[in-house]
């Protein structure tokens, strides 16, 4: 499994308002790569939350084992892109287009084998960086996992670890080269939260990207709680690093 982040400062408002661009970047970005896609894009502007610092468009297109995600905050004038997918991709490819179509000031990107995380390990200042972006593997799950209990497990996990849901989780079944892929993703006021479940192999990959900082050790308990594995392997990655020096 590859994840692919992108962290955009100091850019066009217009852009990051613009919904028919940003659908358009979540269609045509997969084929462009030669990704399979598993389902058409979802589109959910964020303008009346309690934060206005917060608002802008969450968007996200499911891959057939993966995802792609593009969060704008258009006050704050910065993006987040991920794009998660099980084989490797060209991730100078997807750094041109998100350039093209969000120009900024700087756009800091990583690349990485999930199966490696310890590999990927970004130093989290509360005082400086945007946001946390908590990634965990999950190997041997003590019980395979069903769709309905996956669908009820995400619609109650953010108010469990202190996050805000704005949409009820979006459940899907893939292929991925003949074989079944359960995927789930939610979106929260603070990012989103998803997990990719391969029942041949029997291994879970889940991240929670958020604005609000959070204990990742409070917050691992209550997972495991939800999906029981013999194993995993997780870190907690900055998102926005430097933003407080950054921002305009």
């Amino acid at each position: 499994m590859y994840h692919y982040t992108a962290d955009g400062f100091n850019g066009y408002r217009s852009r990051f308002d613009d919904i028919r661009m940003i659908y358009e970047l979540l269609e045509e970005i997969p084929n462009k790569l030669n990704l399979q896609k598993a389902a058409p894009p979802f589109i959910l502007p964020y303008y009346n939350g309690v934060i206005p610092e917060d608002c802008g468009i969450s968007a996200f297109i499911l891959l057939t084992g993966g995802h792609f995600t593009i969060h704008t905050f258009s006050f704050r004038e910065t993006f987040f892109a991920d794009l998660v997918y099980p084989e490797d991709f060209d991730n100078m490819s997807l750094t041109k287009h998100l350039a093209t179509a969000f120009p900024c000031n700087a756009i800091d990107t990583n690349f990485v084998n999930r199966e490696n995380l310890k590999s990927y390990n970004t130093k989290v200042n509360p005082e400086t960086d945007f946001g946390p972006h908590y990634l965990l593997n999950l190997y041997n799950m003590r019980e395979k996992l069903q769709m309905d209990c996956l669908f009820e497990q995400f619609d109650s996990l953010p108010s469990e670890i202190g996050m805000t849901p704005i949409m009820r989780p979006f459940t899907l079944k893939s292929l991925y080269k003949k074989s079944q892929v359960i995927s789930v993703l939610t979106m929260i006021a603070e990012s989103h939260i998803s997990l990719h479940y391969f029942p041949e192999s029997n291994n879970c990959y889940f991240d929670l990207f958020s604005c609000r900082f959070f204990d990742e050790k409070v917050i691992l308990p209550k997972i495991l709680n939800l999906f029981p594995a013999e194993s995993s392997q997780d870190t907690l990655i900055s998102r926005g690093s430097q933003y407080t020096f950054r921002k305009t």
